[in-house]
Formats: C-alpha cells, structure tokens, sequence
C-alpha cells in the first residue's frame, strides 16, 4: 500500500506535466502547419506603374520572397471591353498599369507588413500596395495567444511537478533515515541506499509516459477534442509520432531522474 501510495504521489505531477506539454506540441504543430498553409495563399499585391525589377525584391522585411507573379492585363480588359470602344480599349491597353502578386516565404506578422508596405510604396514606380491580412492575421494571432499560453502553462507545471517530486523525495528520506543511516554505516552508497525511491520514480515515469502517449496519439486523430468543428477546415495536425513520443519518454524520465540526483547530491552533502 505504502509502495503504491509513493509511486501515485510521483506519478501525479509527472503526469499532468507530461498532458501539458502534449497539447502544447499538438498547438504548436497546428500554429507551424496554418503558417505554412497561409504562407501558400496568402500574396500582396502591388500596383506599378513601371515593370518592377524582380531582382531587387529577393528579400522583404526579412522576409525571403518566394515569387513574384505579373497579373495579365488582358483578363481586366476581357471584364470590361463590352462597354467600350476599340479606341478606348487600346488606350487602355497603354495606361493601364502592372499589377503583381507578391508570395512570401513565410507568413508575416502585422508589424512585417507594415515594413513591407512602406518598403514597396518607397519605390517611385509603386503606386499602390495591398496586403490582405486582416482575416489570416486574426486566426494567426489567436493560434499564437494560444501557443503562448500552453507553453507558459507547461512551464509553470514542470516547475510544480519538480517542486512536488523533490518534496517527495525529502519526505521519504525523512521516513527512512535511520535504515539510510544503517545501511551508510556498512559502507552502502547514496544510490544504493535510495534504490527504492529511484524504483518509484522510475516506475511512475513509464506509466506516466505510457499514458500521456495514448492522451497524444488519441487527441492528435481527433482535434476537435481541441478545436471545434468549424475551425478543423482551416487548422490540421500532422505531427510525427515517433518523434513527440521520444521527446516525451526523454522529458518524463530526465525530470524524474535529474531531480531525484539533485535532491541525493545536497543531501550527501549535507550529511558527509
């Protein structure tokens, strides 16, 4: 019972540690797979009066500039020639301006575009720039709010769970002082000496670990666990999971192991 009792008292913090760092690699997945997506669709478009030298826009706000695509003027002209004469369409032939569409590497952020645009309009041949954020920039932002929080929430927890394990530790340490003291005596290393709570934390890290998997691969087939409905056309998931479940394994077994290390190491020195 008393086993049971320690190995629940680890598996616990480790346990809600390891949720929340689940559901924050599953939101920043979600963040990383949207900005590629709208980094796909998203263009500015830009207005000259000039043909513009695709040379000199290799890079904006720091931003690598994927593709620069003239708009054919003739798919305008097609929409309103009906209402005008062969004069008028020839003349507009000659006045109308290029109009191109501008694809970014990434998908930029609000201040991003406010340099890019004033870099654009900074061209004497530029006579208007259209950046079409507002919409993908709201969603962006709040997938962003969100990647903040679950990790600021991460954070907080694995401190918690540290505290808590350690305490733990301290506390058992307590309860067996004098068989520690005992087994000192015969000449019995920290390690040895603490072999049993080292058991515990051990095991609670894999049943920890065990469980928090099954939570990931469950929620990462069905994100409206997350997310609802409507939001699923324009956000997906497609993690590795191999790859999140060795992070996993890694995370839950150093923090078990790291402080439980860390609380031997200060209590053989305080007691050498």
């Amino acid at each position: 019972m008393k086993s049971l009792k320690a190995i629940f008292a680890f598996f616990v913090p480790l346990l809600a540690m390891l949720i929340t760092f689940c559901i924050f690699l599953l939101i920043d997945n979600i963040v990383d797979n949207y900005k590629n997506k709208i980094s796909r669709d998203y263009s500015i478009v830009l207005v000259a009066t000039n043909p513009i030298n695709k040379e000199s826009l290799n890079e904006l706000a720091g931003i690598k500039v994927e593709n620069i695509q003239l708009l054919p003027n003739e798919k305008i002209i097609e929409n309103i020639k009906s209402n005008l004469s062969d004069n008028s369409i020839e003349l507009l032939r000659q006045k109308l301006p290029y109009f191109y569409q501008i694809y970014l590497e990434i998908f930029p952020t609000s201040s991003e575009l406010e340099v890019i645009k004033k870099t654009l309009l900074s061209n004497k041949d530029v006579k208007n720039v259209e950046v079409f954020y507002k919409n993908h920039n709201q969603i962006y932002l709040l997938l962003l709010i969100l990647n903040s929080v679950s990790f600021i929430l991460f954070f907080i927890i694995t401190i918690f769970a540290i505290i808590i394990i350690a305490k733990q530790i301290k506390l058992w340490f307590h309860e067996h002082s004098v068989r520690i003291s005992i087994l000192r005596l015969h000449g019995a290393s920290i390690i040895y000496s603490a072999s049993s709570v080292l058991k515990y934390a051990l095991i609670s890290s894999f049943l920890a670990f065990l469980i928090s998997s099954l939570f990931l691969i469950y929620v990462s087939s069905n994100i409206e666990v997350l997310f609802p409905f409507e939001l699923q056309e324009i956000v997906n998931v497609n993690i590795n999971i191999e790859k999140d479940i060795l992070k996993i394994f890694i995370l839950s077994f150093c923090i078990s192991v790291f402080t439980i290390f860390g609380v031997l190491f200060k209590y053989k020195i305080s007691n050498d």
